[in-house]
């Protein structure tokens, strides 16, 4: 785990594959509510005030989170001046769980990723994986934009695939594999806008 200080309001920190599997932590099992989530935020909070002195624990703060190149992911953190509508990480983090709860349920928590979820900087290369698709899948497909970055989410239990390999290898052609989808899923429901619904990649070949 990396942590810059930007400003004194803003912090980023940088998490890997490898800080994760550190902490036991699954890529696939993280969700943006649940303990092993929080614990990872507790953590990374504590070492932001050791290493910078940055102390969130009476502020409202607003999370941000992008992946990176090498398949982790990017946090940035800044602390409000004005009550805003983000709570307190900290502050509901110790109100609601002691530190040795989070750990029990982080060991009790393994839940398989139900969806597969890659990002486009560029809708472009998005439209063009959608006509590749065209006669490769067929199943549900959902939308998201969140600063100028789609991410296109399939769901497993829904699809229809022919060649898994060829699909893969498309689908790594065009885009970014997200690992972390549970935790995506989460934050994009919550910040993300949702444009296209169930059938993305029917209606991007109809319509571009």
């Amino acid at each position: 785990m990396k942590i810059e200080r930007i400003n004194e309001n803003k912090i980023k920190v940088t998490i890997s594959i490898d800080d994760l599997l550190e902490r036991n932590i699954d890529l696939d099992t993280i969700n943006y509510n649940t303990p092993a989530a929080q614990e990872l935020f507790w953590d990374m909070m504590e070492q932001a005030e050791m290493q910078f002195g940055f102390d969130a624990s009476d502020s409202q703060i607003c999370v941000e989170a992008i992946p990176d190149s090498e398949e982790g992911f990017v946090i940035i953190i800044t602390k409000l001046d004005e009550d805003g509508e983000f709570e307190s990480i900290q502050k509901y983090i110790k109100n609601r769980f002691k530190r040795s709860d989070l750990r029990v349920k982080r060991k009790n928590c393994r839940v398989s990723s139900s969806v597969i979820m890659y990002f486009f900087s560029n809708f472009d290369d998005l439209c063009l994986l959608c006509r590749k698709l065209t006669h490769i899948y067929s199943g549900e497909s959902t939308l998201y934009r969140l600063k100028g970055v789609y991410y296109l989410m399939l769901t497993k239990n829904s699809w229809s695939v022919e060649n898994l390999k060829s699909f893969e290898h498309i689908l790594n052609e065009f885009g970014t594999k997200v690992i972390n989808t549970n935790f995506y899923e989460g934050y994009l429901n919550e910040y993300g806008e949702k444009i296209i619904e169930y059938n993305a990649v029917e209606t991007i070949n109809d319509y571009f």
